[in-house]
């Protein structure tokens, strides 16, 4: 596998892994009662943090 294909990959599951959890932290604040704004607020927010963390381990590991 190439650099190129192997870093795009590794992208690409931490925008994945981004999408589910961001969809369940704005699905729990709807639970919660949370107005539809609050909701979208949180998901992207968790999205936005997941998002960042795994692209940081992946660097700190050197896979990146």
């Amino acid at each position: 596998m190439s650099e190129i294909s192997r870093r795009a990959l590794l992208i690409f599951i931490a925008v994945l892994v981004g999408i589910i959890v961001g969809e369940t932290a704005g699905i729990l604040v709807a639970i919660d009662g949370g107005i539809i704004s609050q909701c979208f607020m949180t998901g992207g927010g968790a999205f936005a943090g997941s998002v960042a963390l795994l692209l940081g381990v992946f660097h700190a590991l050197k896979v990146l």
